[in-house]
């Protein structure tokens, strides 16, 4: 299941940084050197989202396919940031 979870979190990475390319927002992988305040503020939007979620399974509204996509989209900012910052720490030149 995990190899599940790992692939949904590559192809999300995948998703973004297209987007990134695309210029819709900035701070992901494909961009080494990018601002982690930027990051920060994605990751904790992300986080919030899965927040907004089990409010919503409190109030008896659950949406699990919801939530899992927002834990999936969490898990590839982090992961992201996570490798951009090895990058960086490596030398990486693109």
């Amino acid at each position: 299941m995990i190899t599940r979870v790992l692939d949904d979190v590559a192809a999300e990475i995948q998703r973004q940084d297209d987007l990134a390319r695309a210029g819709k927002f900035g701070g992901t992988h494909i961009l080494p050197g990018g601002p982690d305040a930027d990051r920060l503020g994605v990751l904790v939007e992300e986080v919030g989202e899965v927040a907004k979620e089990l409010n919503e399974e409190r109030a008896g509204n659950p949406n699990p396919g919801q939530k899992y996509d927002e834990l999936v989209q969490t898990a590839a900012c982090a992961v992201a940031w996570a490798t951009a910052h090895l990058e960086e720490l490596e030398g990486y030149r693109p």
